[in-house]
């Protein structure tokens, strides 16, 4: 009998069977290059009613939704892993639980009408599939961000770096013993690495991210979705994460440059007086809107100085040679 062990190993194995591989580069035959791994290949020629017993089991136990909210979160977090620029809301993670639920429906209908698959059969399911998922992300994301998709079977990563905490705090300029509490860091990445630095030195730090486990000082949302309270916030800080995104939203054709702008209104409204937002790469175009319209806010800019970062070039390479900005609030 199938347990729910074997099906989240064996769903694991087949995401990762494709993750290296683009959905949107087209074969001679008309078809993407992901497909089934042998495992499942394997699974679904002998023990397809084994499978549609276990998808009956677990809408019988009251499991069936908690699985595919489970398993929408993994793929989500593989799409980000190959490209931090794309962005699912609320919305998107529901429709990536229908396009699973539409999938284990169609082997469950077909798991009780026989007893294997062919690999032909096998093929046709997943081709569908595959096709549901490449409509998914362009729906969800557009149609610009995946033209460089279709030059390769192989998949190009524009990935999410996680820093040291000393690395950050460096960067940013920030220091314990004057930082103002309590501190959100956006995005602070999975791991949480400054939130959890900041707090083992006696700071009330939380963090945000899309990413990370939620527990009572971390937040696992989207930060266009999260709202931002007036006046909650001491320091927020945003290191290579909302900032960055913004960048690449400013530039991209039919980004959400308007939203983003929204939403940094609303994070500076989130200040205590003589709070400040610290953040890095710094963004010109609205510090400048900031300076000339907003006289509740002192907006400073540092360049960020490369010999005092030159033990950790690595990390570097991706701040783009930009300047950290520090906007106060004085009303």
């Amino acid at each position: 009998m199938l347990t729910v062990s074997d099906f989240y190993r064996i769903t694991e194995q087949q995401l990762l069977y494709n993750q290296n591989k683009s959905l949107f580069y087209t074969l001679t035959n008309g078809r993407t290059g992901l497909n089934a791994s042998e495992e499942t290949t394997r699974l679904f020629k002998r023990n397809l009613k084994e499978v549609a017993q276990f998808i009956r089991a677990t809408k019988s136990e009251g499991t069936y939704q908690q699985l595919l909210e489970d398993i929408a979160d993994k793929v989500i977090r593989l799409f980000i892993q190959a490209n931090q620029y794309l962005d699912f809301n609320h919305e998107d993670h529901r429709k990536l639980q229908k396009i699973y639920g539409d999938l284990f429906e169609q082997i469950y209908v077909i798991g009780n009408q026989k007893e294997q698959m062919s690999n032909k059969e096998v093929e046709c399911l997943f081709h569908l599939h595959y096709q549901n998922l490449k409509i998914f992300l362009l729906e969800s994301n557009g149609t610009e961000i995946f033209k460089k998709y279709k030059e390769s079977p192989y998949l190009f990563t524009i990935k999410c770096a996680e820093y040291t905490p000393e690395f950050q705090m460096k960067l940013l300029n920030i220091h314990l013993d004057t930082i103002k509490q309590p501190v959100l860091d956006i995005g602070c990445g999975s791991q949480a690495n400054l939130v959890r630095f900041l707090r083992k030195n006696g700071i009330e730090a939380f963090g945000i991210d899309r990413n990370v486990h939620t527990m009572n000082y971390l937040y696992k949302a989207n930060w266009l979705e999260y709202t931002f309270t007036p006046n909650t916030w001491g320091t927020v800080i945003s290191h290579m994460a909302f900032s960055n995104q913004f960048m690449h939203h400013h530039l991209r054709v039919h980004g959400k440059f308007e939203l983003y702008a929204k939403k940094y209104m609303e994070i500076l409204e989130s200040l205590k007086i003589e709070g400040s937002f610290i953040y890095a790469p710094g963004l010109p175009f609205m510090e400048e809107l900031l300076v000339s319209l907003n006289k509740a806010y002192v907006v400073a800019t540092q360049e960020i100085d490369t010999q005092n970062l030159s033990n950790n070039k690595t990390s570097f390479s991706n701040v783009n040679r930009k300047h950290v900005t520090k906007v106060i609030r004085v009303t």
